[in-house]
């Protein structure tokens, strides 16, 4: 089936080419302050989109402002290391894909390490029976 020659179809930039923008990169450098900050900042979150499919369909806007939240706390959008995780969810409302911080155990630990308040902390797993 052929599309009507008025119709227009739009193709979201993929975010590997979106976060090389100069907006995008005006807007993490002005945000984080320090170019080799902004650079390890672009770096590792492409990394992390890359490997995962899903993320990749996401609306560019909504995965940078997740990873900035998790930049601010000074943790890693790795998922090997599972301080946190950038999560896509459909927003039927609005027709796209948007990707949303989520912290995980691990950063929360690191959080809870870093205040200085605990003598010590175990992390162990929890099983049914």
């Amino acid at each position: 089936m052929t599309q009507p020659k008025n119709s227009l179809t739009q193709q979201k930039p993929r975010f590997s080419v979106a976060i090389q923008s100069d907006g995008y990169k005006n807007l993490i450098n002005s945000t984080l302050g320090d170019p080799n900050r902004a650079a390890r900042f672009i770096a590792s979150i492409s990394s992390a989109v890359a490997v995962n499919p899903m993320l990749q369909d996401c609306d560019a806007g909504t995965i940078l402002s997740g990873a900035l939240v998790g930049e601010s706390l000074n943790l890693s959008p790795s998922p090997a290391l599972g301080h946190y995780y950038l999560v896509p969810y459909n927003d039927n409302a609005n027709n796209r894909k948007t990707a949303v911080f989520q912290l995980g155990w691990k950063g929360y630990t690191q959080l809870a390490i870093r205040t200085g308040q605990y003598k010590n902390i175990n992390v162990v797993a929890i099983k049914e029976g």
